[in-house]
């Protein structure tokens, strides 16, 4: 079940839309079987979201498996969320999930699926035709 959210203020929500700069960035590990450990820079709340997962037991004992792992460090996740994205009700939900010591493969699905109710309270915030409306007011001057 899905931890409840308080519905973000239109700051903070505009705040976890956004892309952050290269050096506030967070790194990922897309780990595989075959390739290894591979960094991935994650710029935004909506990359971190979909980023983060793990397979199934049955998905990595399978034959020729080309499933990957993406493993970011919930410590570094936590902290990333509060001082960058400055969110603290998700980043306390994260350190709650982190809580109990349990392995990654059992906080990871659960940190994520806190990270996509984010991702989807902010989502009404998206306007994609924002750009356009000031596009043109400055052609009618």
């Amino acid at each position: 079940m899905a931890r409840e959210l308080t519905q973000p203020s239109p700051e903070l929500a505009e705040r976890l839309l956004r892309e952050v700069g290269q050096d506030e960035r967070i790194t990922g590990l897309k780990m595989s079987v075959m390739g290894g450990s591979n960094p991935v820079a994650l710029y935004s709340l909506a990359q971190v979201a979909s980023f983060l997962k793990i397979g199934t037991y049955e998905e990595a004992i399978r034959p020729n498996n080309q499933e990957t792992i993406g493993y970011i460090d919930l410590g570094a996740l936590q902290t990333w969320v509060r001082e960058v994205l400055e969110d603290e009700e998700l980043a306390d939900a994260i350190a709650e999930e982190m809580r109990a010591g349990e392995p990654f493969g059992i906080v990871a699905p659960r940190v994520r699926e806190i990270l996509m109710t984010r991702s989807i309270q902010v989502a009404p915030y998206k306007d994609p035709d924002a750009g356009a409306e000031e596009a043109v007011s400055e052609t009618e001057e």
